[in-house]
């Protein structure tokens, strides 16, 4: 019976009658009883002091004239509404003085059992209890910097937060699929791990496990302009967008979010408001609410980048896909550059047979569709690829036969590369032993003898060659030859001539 009674009025709207009946009977007896038991019994010895307090303060409250006891309630209530909206802004991390009237009211509603869910957003996923799920009044949500949301009552949508304090109004909540993570997410489609789409079925995998494999297959499976079936490992990484086209300077200042993660409110509110019907759970009929039957709002990058990795297969051969791109890329990551290109700019160039630019500028289909459900495209990678067990197989002879040639011919290439380099190195030096040899030797206009010419020369050679320490090092017995012959060559001249015409001696150079 005492929990019938208990769970009666803890109803959130039969909370306060309980309370409230308590103090109405406690009144009511006071009345009845002329309060003075009760005072004695407050008192204990009689105590003056202690006793006339106690008389006063009933006496004022229920033997005075009735404005009086109006009064002090009002008193009362004015100072439970006061530390009620001192403390409320503690409760949440409010700033303005409109969140904390906000919060304030919600209190109210709560004490009152009217009040709406508290929602907390971590990271794009909801955490709320069933019971909170129900509430229908002004409520509450918190995000965290990595989060944001589109709020909806039974009407429709109705705004997009982003990460901070929202305050709700009665039955607007964020449901399911609504909400969002700001982060960079990364969609990876085909085979996944160690996976071999083409391997035959092993004795120890299950039907649901081939099924699987099967189904990672398709999802990237196309073919070349020669009929061959090539299955990548397509990873593409994405966010929603931080710059959404087609907004004025104050529309983006006005919507952006104070983190340093992705995305905008337009960006936010297009993510969630274009998200389309899964058409298997239609068909099936699966999926208990509408909201579950449609697809995540990060679903469409990686099946744009799969269509055009499909649309520009068909212009390759099988083996151009293993030679260097016009751009002197592998051919590979050319494709996925082109694909990338695709998602992220308005406007593309377009490629022909075997990667060939054929340099027309297209507007790009896919950027639009991305732009209009606030996405951006961040990177494109084809990190794996698988061909059929024969191609593969006939790939493997084919350069097992030839890479003889192919090795004699990166020899010859090779070989050309160093030769022009040495000749570019010879050159470069010729021209620097001419720049010291007129600088150091020939700068003078007087009329010199063969031999101190000859002098001024060795001397110019021998600095020019200790300037260069890896040149020292290398030629250092030639260095010390020419060291002796200039020594020779000064000391003959000194001789003939008796003074050092150069005006410097054998010791700097020595």
């Amino acid at each position: 019976m005492i929990s019938r009674i208990w769970r009666y009025y803890n109803h959130p709207y039969r909370r306060w009658l309980l309370p409230v009946s308590v103090g109405v009977g406690v009144y009511f007896y006071l009345l009845w009883g002329q309060y003075h038991p009760l005072a004695r019994l407050l008192a204990g010895p009689k105590v003056w002091g202690l006793q006339g307090v106690v008389d006063w303060m009933l006496g004022s409250l229920f033997y005075l004239p009735l404005w009086k006891f109006v009064g002090w309630s009002a008193v009362f209530w004015a100072m439970v509404a006061f530390w009620l909206f001192f403390f409320a802004q503690f409760a949440l991390p409010v700033q303005t003085l409109e969140e904390r009237r906000a919060i304030f009211v919600r209190l109210l509603y709560y004490v009152a059992g009217l009040h709406g869910p508290a929602i907390f957003i971590q990271d794009g996923e909801k955490i709320e209890s069933k019971a909170e799920r129900l509430r229908r009044g002004p409520g509450v949500i918190v995000l965290d910097s990595a989060s944001a949301a589109v709020l909806q009552t039974e009407g429709g949508f109705t705004r997009a937060v982003g990460p901070g304090v929202v305050f709700t109004k009665a039955g607007e909540t964020a449901r399911p699929g609504a909400t969002v993570n700001l982060r960079k997410h990364s969609a990876s489609l085909g085979p996944q791990g160690d996976e071999n789409p083409f391997a035959p079925r092993s004795p120890d995998e299950t039907d649901e496990m081939y099924d699987q494999r099967m189904n990672h297959r398709w999802q990237t499976s196309a073919k070349t302009r020669d009929g061959t079936e090539v299955v990548p490992r397509l990873v593409v990484v994405f966010a929603l967008d931080k710059h959404p086209d087609g907004l004025s300077e104050e529309a983006w200042e006005a919507g952006r979010f104070r983190t340093r993660f992705f995305g905008h409110k337009v960006s936010v509110w297009r993510a969630v408001t274009h998200r389309p019907v899964d058409a298997a759970k239609a068909a099936l009929g699966t999926g208990k609410t509408p909201d579950d039957r449609l697809l995540q709002w990060d679903w469409l990058p990686a099946r744009l980048a799969v269509d055009v990795w499909r649309e520009y297969l068909q212009r390759f051969r099988l083996t151009t896909l293993f030679q260097v791109s016009p751009d002197g890329t592998p051919m590979l990551d050319f494709i996925a550059a082109a694909i990338r290109e695709r998602l992220t700019q308005p406007q593309y160039r377009e490629l022909g047979l075997d990667g060939q630019r054929t340099g027309e500028m297209l507007s790009s289909r896919e950027y639009a569709l991305l732009q209009e459900r606030g996405i951006r495209v961040i990177a494109v990678a084809l990190p794996a690829i698988f061909l059929p067990p024969e191609v593969e197989e006939e790939l493997v002879a084919r350069w097992t036969a030839n890479w003889l040639v192919r090795a004699r011919k990166e020899r010859e290439l090779v070989e050309q590369r160093r030769n022009l380099a040495k000749k570019q190195g010879e050159q470069e030096a010729a021209d620097a032993w001419a720049r010291i040899i007129v600088e150091e030797a020939c700068t003078s206009d007087e009329d010199v003898s063969p031999a101190t010419c000859l002098d001024r020369l060795l001397a110019a050679l021998s600095r020019a060659v200790q300037r260069d320490p890896a040149l020292y090092l290398a030629h250092r017995s030639e260095f010390d030859a020419l060291e002796m012959l200039w020594a020779w060559v000064h000391n003959r001249r000194i001789e003939a001539n008796g003074t050092d015409l150069t005006g410097t001696g054998g010791d700097d150079h020595a």
